[in-house]
Formats: structure tokens, sequence, C-alpha cells
């Protein structure tokens, strides 16, 4: 009888202790902790970096690009002062003078893989009375770094963060007006060296606009020979009145359009923008992306150089 109570006595005590444990466990539950390589683990998101303003007649920007995406820099590439643009890997500290300013080079911030900051001393705005102002891209620098292939593609401005005047022109460039920071987000560039690149042939056909006003032999350029307009003329298809043909190595993150072989953008080939009822200038580019084989129906464009 004794050992009989001995018993219940522990069954109920076990008995307890699992309701207890059931109720704790269901009001909170347990959460494995996630491994390597589990592919259920969510990278953890940064903070924003909060960086002092700096001094008056300076900018300050700080940018989150994508981990990973940078192997050689990432630089703000343009003009300070509206009047001298880069071509070239020529790079100024935060005090080079304003009227030389070609482009300034990001430094990462401390303890981050993702955030980046510059400060640059800006020029008058030769628009404006006395205001100043600075405008030009973002870009990744390139181990040769002669063009603007790593530009980004896919940007914004964190607002919340921001308290310089800024915008964007139509043009897609940045432009700042006033003393503060500038904070930008980078989602996407239009190439990255980190990034594997793999050429293919990839043969593009043109069919060029009816209306011969202004025509030329058309030319077909993009990212894949750093925007040269007059670099790779297209040749006749045999047999197919108003086509053109050319076969060039691009990657999949390449971009084209065409312009003229001899005047270049000065007589590109127009395509109609149904969204904003316009013919656009540099617009559109075509992505290569995996296909190999491309005919672009060009034939109800016009050329730059026809009359509006």
């Amino acid at each position: 009888m004794k050992f009989n109570k001995l018993m219940f006595a522990a069954l109920t005590l076990g008995a307890l202790a699992f309701v207890a444990c059931d109720k704790k466990d269901g009001n909170n539950p347990i959460v494995p902790t996630p491994q390597p390589g589990d592919s259920t683990v969510v990278p953890v998101e940064e903070e924003i970096p909060e960086v002092d303003a700096p001094a008056a007649g300076y900018v300050t920007f700080v940018i989150s690009i994508p981990e990973g995406s940078e192997c050689n820099g990432v630089a703000f590439k343009g003009t300070l002062d509206g009047s001298n643009w880069v071509s070239a890997n020529q790079y100024l500290d935060e005090n080079g003078p304003a009227s030389a300013a070609e482009c300034i080079k990001f430094e990462a911030i401390d303890g981050s893989k993702k955030w980046f900051k510059a400060t640059y001393k800006l020029g008058a705005e030769p628009w404006g009375e006395d205001a100043i102002a600075m405008a030009g891209k973002i870009c990744l620098i390139y181990t040769d770094d002669g063009s603007w292939e790593g530009q980004a593609k896919e940007w914004e401005f964190i607002e919340d963060y921001s308290t310089a005047d800024h915008s964007t022109s139509n043009d897609g460039n940045i432009q700042v007006h006033t003393s503060g920071l500038v904070y930008v987000k980078v989602a996407k560039w239009n190439k990255s060296e980190c990034a594997e690149v793999v050429l293919k042939d990839r043969h593009v056909v043109l069919v060029v606009p009816t209306n011969d006003c202004g025509s030329e032999v058309p030319s077909i350029v993009g990212s894949f020979n750093s925007w040269n307009a007059t670099e790779i003329a297209m040749t006749p298809v045999a047999g197919k009145e108003g086509q053109y043909e050319a076969t060039v190595k691009a990657d999949a993150s390449d971009e084209f359009k065409f312009a003229g072989s001899v005047s270049g953008w000065e007589n590109e080939i127009r395509a109609f923008n149904a969204d904003e009822d316009t013919w656009g200038d540099n617009n559109p580019n075509i992505a290569f992306g995996d296909e190999v084989e491309f005919l672009i129906d060009y034939s109800t464009g016009k050329w730059k150089a026809c009359a509006e």
C-alpha cells in the first residue's frame, strides 16, 4: 500500500510538471537557433548610421549599397560646380577646389559592410544666385575606371535622414543645392566587377524607322562598349530592306540601344514612350538578359535628327 501511494505521488508530480512545461512552451515557443548555411536564416539589416552634419559649404553623403557588391571601391562621379564632368579616374579629397571637382571616393563606415560616407566641398551653382550645388551619380570604381559602367541603376534618397536640399534631374543625376547631409540607398548597380561576367555572342537585328529623314547607317551601343555611340556600325541584312544587324559580346547585365554610326547620339534612333506620350532621348535601354537573338522593330520610331 505504501509503495502504491509513493507511485501515485510521483506520477502526480510528473503530470503537474508536464502541464507546467506545456503551458510555458505554448506561450513562449522554442525557436531553433539558425545554423550557418541554413536557407531560413534572414540577414540582419544594419541600422542606418547617424553621421555628424558637415560644416557650412560642405555636403556629406551617406550611402548604403548591396553587401559585397564593391570590389575596388565606390565614388561619386560628376561635378561640384556644374561645369566639369569626370571622364577618368581623377579624385579629390573633401577640401579639393570645387571648380576642379571630378569625383570623390567613399570610405566605409567603421563596423559596417554596406554603409559608406564622403564629404564634399561644394561650388557655386552657375544658374543660381550664390547658391551651392553639385550633380552626378554614385558609381562603382572599375579597375580601369575609364567609364561610367558601374553607376547605380536603382537607388532612392533616405528622406528622414537627409537635411540638405536635394533633387533628381531628368537624366537621373543626384543634385544637391545646400550644405548638409544626404542619405542614399543603392539597391542595384548597372554592373559590378564583383559578379561573374559571362560574355556571349549576341546577334541583334534592327528594323530602322521607315521615315528616312536624317537617316544614316545605325550603330549599336551599350554598356558592353562603354556607350561609345559610333564604334560599332551595323551592316545591312542581305535581302531584307530596312534591316541591319550586328553581333556583339555582352554579359546578361549589359544593355543596349541604337545611335547613328557617324553622328552618334545626335542622331540616335528614338522610340515612342506610350506611358509618357513622348519620343524619349536616350530611351529606352534594352537588357540582354539570357537571350542571344534579338529582332528590334523600330519601323514606327524615328531618327532624332527628324523634326518633332
